[in-house]
């Protein structure tokens, strides 16, 4: 059963509706220096992004026209949005009547203070996906609430978390106070809410009915705040950043080995960067320096079979640039770059039983990139490793279900999402050769994790006693290589194949004799014309 899809989010409704679907992380993106244009794969744009007049070092602070400081202004937004979920939260409380574990039973100072400090009310919860990852959206809007009156990334990130807090605690007192919102919220929604607001003050700066929608969707209440001329001023000098926003379409064939289903699909995407390495901007350890995000869809005769998501923040670090001594047009030069980084992945493959779900939060990575360029090639290299706190639905679950076994007396949030808490790894590495309009690239993504097991950290309502707790352990390999020629400066067309890899295992805690693995290859090949603003 696919939970996402029927429960998408606000942000995937209004852009649906703007006709705008975006890409995701296994569309590898195209670029050339002569074009301007920068990959999505998350491979690194720095030969364009960094001038020759830059230094080499950490990227500090000099500009002073960022705007004031605003807690009235962060304060008056930020409970307006605990408000409006209140109201959801109140008009849809019939239907979560299954998630209420807890009365206020006397003492409601001793009951609130019980919640906030005893480690029996903090657990993981068992709610389905849709509703779950929608933390993140709500957290964005908490980071926003900060980021548009003036604070810093850490300032709106610290600011989320209590606010999140507040909502857990107080908003949710018949709920356990959940672990993994308190992660989605807070963290992936810093990484969603600081993407959306630095991509939408970009959006404004391109044409179209299109990048002004997206950029509306991205930051509402800065767009509602503009109408009444009481927008804060922009954040970033457009001149020191390399901006992209793209859209495209293409046609899929995907065909898996042991599952035996094909599919044939149209993808439609958007992928946005913002690159500031160049700039100078709050502080070094106040705005990340590069941001990138990348949305997909894809949609066969059955519907929404697809869906991609995926963004990155590099959170500032040390850059590089060794010039050539001459000044010829095959002199090369040579770029680098290396600091923390943090990123959110959502992916959903497939329909119904065959469907390959995770949904993650890159909690904290590195990311370190090279350059080589001279005035025709460009070669460019790129690696990110994260660790990871994943919603992921087993991927030996149909083998497990087929034997006749079921979840329930398991850890509950199984058998009432079909997902699982895990912890686990991301590991990125890209490589880009380009020649004038010719671009050769290849992408390999390697993922592992490992459940979150431990009964006194799981809810275990009434109905579904955990029991006969199971583990599992998932991954998934993707590599995938890419010819893109760029028509003019505006238009571009690639072609594109991956492979995926997928394995998976479930194994009985207290008994051991309950196993089960799954593993299965996918061929993924698509021809895609993008369109650069």
């Amino acid at each position: 059963m696919n939970i996402f899809k029927p429960t998408t989010s606000a942000l995937m409704v209004a852009l649906s509706l703007a006709g705008v679907s975006l890409s995701g992380v296994a569309a590898a993106a195209t670029s050339n220096q002569h074009h301007n244009s920068t990959p999505l794969v998350f491979a690194d744009s720095l030969n364009s992004s960094i001038g020759d007049d830059a230094s080499d070092g950490f990227v500090l602070a000099t500009d002073s026209d960022t705007s004031e400081k605003s807690w009235w202004g962060a304060s008056i937004e930020l409970t307006t949005v605990l408000l409006l979920g209140e109201l959801l939260y109140k008009v849809g409380a019939d239907s979560m009547e299954d998630d209420f574990d807890y009365e206020i039973d006397g003492n409601a100072a001793q009951f609130f203070y019980d919640r906030l400090t005893s480690s029996e009310s903090w657990k993981y919860d068992d709610n389905d996906i849709g509703m779950n990852w929608g933390h993140a959206y709500a957290g964005a809007l908490y980071q926003q609430a900060f980021r548009n009156h003036g604070f810093n990334y850490y300032e709106a990130t610290l600011g989320s978390f209590v606010a999140s807090t507040v909502w857990e605690v107080f908003a949710e007192y018949k709920e356990v106070v959940s672990i993994n919102d308190q992660i989605v919220t807070t963290w992936g929604g810093a990484v969603l809410g600081e993407s959306m607001y630095q991509l939408a003050e970009m959006l404004e700066s391109k044409d179209g009915w299109i990048p002004a929608t997206v950029g509306w969707v991205f930051n509402p209440s800065q767009t509602i705040r503009g109408w009444f001329d009481y927008a804060s001023p922009p954040r970033f000098n457009r001149s020191k950043t390399i901006d992209e926003f793209t859209l495209y379409t293409g046609a899929l064939y995907t065909s898996k080995e042991v599952a035996d289903v094909s599919s044939t699909q149209l993808t439609l995407g958007m992928k946005a960067t913002v690159d500031s390495r160049a700039g100078h901007y709050d502080t070094l350890s106040g705005t990340p320096t590069l941001v990138e995000m990348a949305m997909e869809t894809g949609l066969s005769q059955d519907g929404v079979e697809e869906w991609q998501m995926a963004t990155q923040l590099l959170l500032g670090g040390y850059v590089g640039h060794q010039k050539s001594a001459n000044e010829l047009a095959d002199s090369w030069s040579h770029r680098f770059y290396i600091g923390p980084s943090t990123g959110m992945e959502y992916t959903s493959l497939g329909l119904e039983a065959d469907e390959d779900f995770y949904a993650l939060v890159n909690l904290l990575g590195l990311s370190i990139g090279s350059t080589w360029s001279n005035q025709d090639f460009n070669i460019e290299v790129r690696s990110d490793i994260f660790g990871d706190f994943a919603m992921v639905k087993p991927f030996a679950t149909k083998d497990y279900l087929s034997q006749g076994r079921y979840f329930w007396g398991t850890k509950s949030v199984l058998w009432e999402g079909e997902y699982g808490y895990a912890w686990g790894h991301t590991f990125n590495l890209s490589v880009e050769a380009s020649y004038r309009d010719l671009l050769l690239g290849m992408s390999v993504k390697s993922q592992r994790w490992d459940s979150i097991d431990g009964k006194d950290n799981e809810r275990q309502p009434g109905w579904n006693p955990n029991v006969n707790d199971l583990d599992f352990n998932d991954a998934r390999d993707r590599y995938e290589v890419y010819l893109s020629y760029f028509i003019n400066e505006g238009l571009s067309m690639s072609l594109h194949h991956e492979r995926i890899d997928r394995s998976g295992e479930i194994q009985g805690i207290e008994n051991p004799s309950i196993y089960s693995r799954l593993d299965d290859t996918e061929q993924r090949t698509w021809l895609q014309l993008e369109y650069h603003y």
